[in-house]
């Protein structure tokens, strides 16, 4: 059974990581979603070069289209569901500590509702 990414949803109802997908020019959004669906597919198992452990509770989605890389962090959650968390552009080798604190935060609050 595929697993289902889920977008997170701020508690006003943004949903930060499709707006950020969306914003993306068409042949990026479409890699993306290719990605996306190879995470349904394969899961935890899903490894290297399109996914990578960045803390023990997040993972990131690596989505390169040309010369532009592309991030999504996520996490699994029950279910059999991944929590899509924040997605950026990135320009450095390292992830922004400040990329994976927004993740953490996202999820804490997401916690904190009730979702997990």
């Amino acid at each position: 059974m595929d697993w289902k990414p889920t977008f997170y949803t701020s508690a006003g109802g943004n949903e930060p990581v499709k707006d950020f997908i969306l914003a993306q020019p068409d042949a990026a959004v479409a890699e993306i979603l290719h990605v996306l669906k190879l995470l349904r597919l394969f899961n935890v198992t899903l490894g290297m070069p399109h996914s990578r452990k960045v803390t023990d509770n997040l993972r990131e989605l690596r989505i390169q289209h040309g010369s532009d890389h592309y991030r999504i962090l996520y996490c699994a959650i029950p279910e059999r569901r991944f929590l899509l968390l924040h997605g950026l552009t990135k320009k450095a080798d390292k992830l922004n500590e400040s990329d994976i604190e927004t993740a953490e935060k996202r999820l804490a609050e997401y916690s904190n509702r009730g979702g997990l």
